[in-house]
């Protein structure tokens, strides 16, 4: 993000001639009221403009005041009374001032004088009249009468003045004030150059605008010290105190409560900006809160507390349940993430609550060496030998702005040496003031139990499992589920998408640094890693202090010789178990790849965790203590047996023996009743597992994924009454399964890819029912618990299929990938909860029957609504998934599409559907999307996709029997005045790029009607060169196309990869019923719904593998519908190239490459009550350091001179050259958008915009049926765009990992 310079809020009034613009109606109050203000204005040292006083004889009136309001005053003061919208003079002066607001930092005051303003807002009363009057006068020209209208109900929606039943003499002199106050607002100081910070103010400057002036609202930024939290609330309170009343920022709220009437200081600053300087003597803090809450209860207030360590200060401050006029705003910054969410704001029937959050994340490496750069050379640039250490040190900064602001003007006009020494200081050692913020955030802990937890993470956990790391502290005598959450509202922790324990790398060291300072003795230290723990080991100096070792020897040995030419000395005898004898409190170890010498009978026996990779030992000692030990850590150990005999270990939960090639049997589990997790991966010489592990009643997790050697399992297994995941995957000698299985009642996931059991009746009479020549077998003793179950790579076959799934109704997950089935059973349909149904390279199958996987079949290929019709294949969304990846010879998939050998239709048939005399039934090269393969039809098929017939023939001329023949891709004609049944298209095509994936795409558009029918194929004819040509022949029905004699058609394909040559269109007015074995019927009600579910799923989604989608629903988080409504707003970030529009045929009335577009509000027939304006907006990131922005859309009515603008914040982009689409639906309401009005978009970004699309359609109304158009206003034509693009990127996606898996399993094959 590029570096701004913040302006200050308020231009100097001593830059004005003015100080005061005052607008009236001269007949109604020149010579009283306005007269009496003038001279309290003047009086008070205000200089004021008043056009009979001001203006010079001889000069343009009209030049005059326009230089006046837009050059000449700060603030102008506009006098509604009874007859002001009588004057067209009036109404052009206030245009000309709200416009001056609104380009600028111009302050506008109404005043309402014997008016009420709900008369100005909505022209009521003697304004409606007068309004009445210039529309008569206007006649057809109304352009101008609306933007009197639009400037009235702007202005009185401002903070005003109202005298109601007030003397005039009070109203004045509050209006007075009113001025003074706007006049001598005075801007915070914040520093000259901000980086990074553009997009959190735009977001925050939205939220505190977003709702009028109708709700009362906290938030809170949050952060760690350093990142900016004060600087940011400084730029938001500079950029707003102009729309309030009265506003106050109180700086170091936590420094300035602990003084010695520290409170009350607080309080009487805050009373007196409020009351600008009216603030009376303060007693004490209860009279102070008093006070407080007779201040704000009646005008909207901003105020800001900065630096808040905790609730109980604010409530100390101002009270609690504080009667706040509508409209104010509270800002905390604050350390603690979830300040705000429990302040207590009084609940009236004028206004609703609201809390935000707002974290400042840190600076991108990019934004850091900016912010690094100004710091240490200015404006000066930076020489190329400064570069890399300059890189370097910005690293270590971790892109916290205090530290780099820190470094920076330190290392200011010094030498590279000096540099250097810095550098490798800094890798030691954190920055002293750097860490005496950051400290603050950990002594604001509030017991040593959470500091210990912090420092303990610090050193061991970070980017361990949150889950793990609760288990092996909570086994320490930690709360860690509590002590996590206060260290996460602290902004000392963070969790990541995995779950993962994540901390800012300076957090980090300012935690070891706390340690590093408890004793200069490293040894008398509590917790120890990497080179000190190495040591203090080697020299033996270690001590009853220590709590936590962690010492990982391979990777300090490779860390120390990246960075010096030396290595580290290790004894000459090698390290020894003696080292450890005093450290009789050690509770958490990390010992990998370390080799002792010694006996363990002195080693500390009140370990919790041991975590030691590379365990040298075949087995562990026997006279090494493990009885308190929670979790153990032996992956890729030496051990041929985990110890000897039996072993008691109560409480261990966590058991990892991954990778410990040489292990040949588990151990007797029988003194481990506790155990939950048992991981056993890549132990490959393993061939027994020990028949006491039937005791394991807390074991919910069990991995033995490529044991190799592991030929059965015990029949004990069925006793593991709590296991929920089984992972047997990779066993390839595995051919047993015990029927016991069935008794595992909790059992969710059961993977057995790539076992023995086909090879096998072993276990079929376990998992056999009966069996006869007619049933197969039955799978009924599975247990019924099952969600997930992979049987990848297992040489099923279909004798050895099911033909009894019943006892599965909970499976949600199939995976019967790279088996030899030809055809699914048909108990399979029975599989009600399936979601997800994988059948990649099950290279023999040729029909999947009708599943309830694609019981949303009808949007499988068919999206419908009053504007358009699509037909796109989903067999890649993730909340319905079924992978056919390399299924070669699939020719059907029921309800969804169907390959027939031509042969099976006549001759006469075939004239019929596609308006040819004959076919060369020559062999042709058939491409299908949804399986990734290319087939040779042979015979040539005839394919059907919902109700649309075609086939692909070899070919170059469009037959003579078509009526409209072009050498474009596009045909237009109007239709005769008989109804039309079908369409009969030819289009003949070479191929132009490859690899094929894009859908070809196919549209009928009623230019008339403005309604558009897309087909994309899942199909497409390879011609045998890439010079020689195709014809793809087509057969549409449009029983349901709404056509009517005399409509304009037009007809278009596009698709990135072919090549158009010719294309034909005719058309019949005779119906005609092919002979298919079975069809496919289009019903209209599930295609809506099928639509909804699919939108539901969108919404409810946040990233799919290296896709990313960001959703805003506006509509569910406000219960005020305000209008033009931001209905939905799609974002789709993804890593691909960019798919411009004619990918997918025209589904725009407007679009262009251009960051602007101009449309022509069409007319509007009908029961339709809103307009949705819909824009998909491509843009491109081109920086690969991109990691988020923040793009504007401004909608301008030019005709009514209204316009509107909407900012959507990306955030998470994948760090990669991406493009990025942006769909958004607007709804206007009422008389926003009218027929004929001109209506100009315009986007704003840094961003390159590529596409920019405009799709405008009135709301429709179905009879009789619920508005589903309303509640998904993504149906229209954008939407259908989203959609097809969206699924698009995930059918790359899956395809390209396909394709990979493919070229791996080739190279490892070969």
């Amino acid at each position: 993000m590029a570096a701004s310079s913040v302006q200050q809020a308020s231009t100097p009034v001593s830059q004005c001639t003015y100080h005061v613009f005052l607008s009236f109606r001269g007949e109604d109050t020149r010579k009283n009221f306005t007269d009496h203000l003038y001279t309290a204005l003047v009086r008070a040292g205000i200089h004021t403009f008043r056009d009979d006083e001001e203006i010079e004889r001889g000069k343009n009136i009209e030049d005059e005041i326009e230089n006046a309001i837009l050059h000449e005053s700060r603030v102008s003061v506009i006098v509604f009374s009874k007859n002001y919208a009588s004057s067209t003079w009036c109404l052009g002066e206030l245009v000309k001032i709200v416009d001056h607001m609104k380009s600028s930092q111009h302050v506008v005051l109404p005043v309402f004088y014997d008016v009420d303003p709900g008369q100005v807002k909505k022209q009521t009363g003697s304004y409606g009249e007068a309004f009445a009057r210039h529309e008569e006068s206007f006649g057809s020209d109304l352009n101008m009468v609306h933007k009197w209208r639009a400037a009235l109900k702007e202005v009185a929606d401002l903070a005003g003045m109202v005298l109601r039943n007030r003397h005039e003499s009070q109203f004045i002199q509050d209006i007075v004030n009113q001025v003074q106050n706007k006049l001598h607002l005075t801007a915070l100081y914040v520093p000259p150059y901000l980086v990074g910070v553009d997009t959190l103010i735009s977001r925050i400057n939205w939220w505190l605008n977003q709702d009028g002036h109708t709700k009362v609202g906290i938030a809170t930024i949050c952060g760690i010290g350093g990142i900016g939290k004060t600087t940011i609330a400084k730029v938001v309170y500079n950029q707003n105190i102009h729309g309030f009343e009265g506003h106050s920022f109180l700086a170091n709220v936590r420094e300035t409560s602990r003084d010695c009437n520290g409170l009350l200081r607080l309080q009487r600053q805050l009373i007196s900006d409020i009351l600008k300087g009216k603030a009376h003597k303060i007693y004490n803090t209860d009279n102070g809160i008093n006070r407080i809450k007779e201040a704000v209860c009646c005008r909207r207030v901003l105020l800001v507390f900065d630096d808040v360590e905790d609730l109980e200060t604010v409530r100390k401050l101002i009270g609690t349940q504080i009667p706040f006029h509508p409209g104010s705003k509270i800002i905390i910054t604050s350390r603690h993430r979830f300040l705000g969410q429990t302040f207590g704001l009084e609940a009236s029937s004028g206004f609703t609550n609201l809390s935000k959050l707002f974290e400042v994340k840190e600076l991108n490496f990019n934004e850091s060496l900016q912010l690094f750069h100004w710091f240490a050379f200015g404006c000066n640039s930076m020489s190329e030998s400064f570069m890399e250490c300059a890189a370097s040190l910005v690293k270590q900064c971790g892109g916290l702005p205090l530290a780099l602001q820190v470094l920076g003007s330190s290392l200011s006009g010094k030498s590279m040496n000096v540099w250097r020494s810095a550098l490798e200081k800094l890798e030691a050692i954190p920055n002293g003031k750097v860490h005496k913020i950051l400290r603050i955030s950990y002594d604001s802990l509030e017991d040593d139990h959470d500091r210990n937890l912090f420092l303990d993470i610090a050193c061991l956990f970070i980017g361990k499992d949150r889950d793990y790391t609760t288990t092996i502290l909570d086994g320490c005598d930690f709360y860690t589920t509590i002590g996590i959450e206060n260290l996460i509202r602290r902004s000392l922790l963070t969790i990541n998408e995995k779950n993962k324990l994540m901390m800012h790398q300076m957090i980090r060291d300012m935690g070891r640094e706390i340690i590093r300072q408890e004793s200069s003795d490293v040894g008398e230290r509590s917790r120890l890693w990497h080179k000190d723990a190495f040591d203090v080991i080697r020299e033996k100096t270690g001590s009853r202090t220590i709590k936590c070792l962690a010492l990982d020897l391979q990777g300090l040995l490779e860390n120390k010789s990246k960075k010096t030419a030396t290595t580290l000395h290790l004894p000459k005898h090698g390290m020894e178990t003696e080292a450890f004898e005093k450290m009789q409190r050690l509770q958490l170890l990390q010992l990998d790849h370390v080799k002792l010498k010694g006996d363990f009978k002195d080693f500390p026996k009140s370990l919790i965790w041991l975590r030691w990779h590379g365990f040298p030992m075949q087995s562990l000692p026997a006279d090494f203590d493990i009885r308190r030990l929670v979790a153990l850590d032996m992956r890729y150990s030496n051990l041929k047996r985990v110890w000897k005999d039996k072993e008691c270990v109560p409480n261990l939960k966590i058991l990892n023996l991954n990778h410990s090639h040489g292990l040949l049997k588990t151990p007797n589990f029988s003194g481990l009743p506790s155990l939950e997790k048992l991981m056993l991966k890549d132990c490959i010489k393993l061939v027994e597992v020990d028949e006491s592990i039937g005791e394991l009643k807390m074991l919910t997790f069990l991995n033995l994924k490529d044991c190799k050697s592991l030929g059965k399992l015990p029949r004990t297994i069925g006793s593991l009454v709590s296991l929920e995941e089984l992972i047997l995957s990779g066993c390839s000698t595995l051919d047993n399964v015990p029927k016991e299985l069935h008794d595992m009642k909790s059992l969710k996931v059961l993977n057995l890819n790539a076992t023995s059991i086909y090879q096998t009746r072993l276990w079929l009479p376990y998992l056999l029912l009966k069996r006869s020549k007619d049933l197969g077998f039955s799978w009924a003793y599975l247990p019924r618990s099952l969600v997930k179950l992979s049987l990848e790579s297992c040489r099923l076959s279909d004798d050895a299929m099911p033909h009894d799934l019943c006892n599965l109704s909970s499976l949600k997950s199939l995976n019967l990938s790279r088996n030899s089935i030809q055809c699914l059973p048909e108990s399979i349909k029975h599989l009600t909860k399936l979601d997800e149904l994988r059948l990649n390279c099950c290279t023999e199958l040729q029909m999947i029957p009708k599943l309830p996987i694609f019981s949303n079949s009808k949007e499988a290929f068919m999206t419908k609504s009053p504007f358009n019709q699509s037909i796109i294949p989903s067999f890649f969304f993730p909340s319905k998934e079924c992978g056919i990846f390399g299924c070669e010879k699939l020719t059907e998939v029921q309800d969804i599409f169907k390959l027939e050998p031509i042969e099976n239709f006549g001759e006469e048939e075939i004239e019929r559907l596609f308006n040819v005399d004959s076919i060369n039934k020559s062999r042709v090269q058939l491409y299908n999307f949804l399986i990734d393969r290319t087939r040779v039809a042979t015979p040539q098929q005839v394919l059907q996709e919902c109700g649309i017939t075609s086939t692909f023939v070899a070919g170059s001329e469009v037959p003579v029997g078509f009526k409209h023949i072009s050498n474009e891709h596009q045909i237009s004609f109007s239709l005769p005045k008989e109804n039309i049944h079908w369409f009969s298209l030819c289009i003949v095509f070479s191929i132009i790029s490859q690899p094929l994936d894009f859908l070809p795409s196919v549209c009928i558009s009623n230019e008339t009607k403005n309604i558009t029918w897309n087909y994309r194929s899942s199909f497409i004819g390879v011609p045998k060169s890439n010079g020689s040509t195709m014809l793809w022949l087509i057969h549409w029905p449009t029983t349901k196309f709404q056509l009517e004699g005399g409509d304009l058609v037009s007809c278009m394909v596009a698709s990135a990869h072919l090549g158009i040559r010719k294309f034909g269109v005719t058309y019949e007015s005779e119906a005609y019923q092919h002979g298919f074995t079975h069809s496919i019927p289009v019903d209209e009600d599930a295609t809506r719904k099928s639509k909804m579910d699919l939108t539901k799923d969108l919404l409810s989604l946040e990233s799919y593998e290296n896709v990313k989608v960001q959703v805003c629903n506006y509509l569910e988080e406000s219960t005020v519908i305000t209008s033009p409504q931001v209905l939905y707003d799609y974002g789709i970030i993804t890593a691909f190239h960019p798919m411009p529009f004619d990918h997918y045929g025209r589904h725009f009335g407007h679009h262009s490459g251009k960051a602007e577009v101009s449309i022509s509000v069409p007319p509007n027939s009908g029961r339709k009550t809103s307009c949705l304006l819909n824009s998909t907006i491509v843009l491109s990131a081109n920086d690969d350091r991109t990691f988020e922005f923040l793009p504007c859309l401004e909608v301008v009515n030019e005709t009514k001179g209204t316009k509107w603008t909407y900012s959507k914040h990306f955030m998470g982009i994948p760090e990669t050259k991406n493009t990025i689409y942006w769909v958004i639906s607007w709804n206007f309401r009422g008389g926003e958008l009218e027929s004929g009005d001109c209506v100009s978009l315009r986007v704003v970004s840094d961003l390159c915009v590529l596409e920019f699309g405009v799709d405008l359609v009135y709301d429709h109304v179905p009879d009789d049926r619920p508005n589903y158009f309303h509640l998904l206003p993504g149906m229209s034509k954008c939407c259908n765009y989203l959609l097809g693009t969206f699924i698009y990127i995930l059918a790359r996606t899956h395809r390209s990992l396909y394709r990979m898996q493919q070229a791996m399993g080739y190279f490892i094959g070969h």
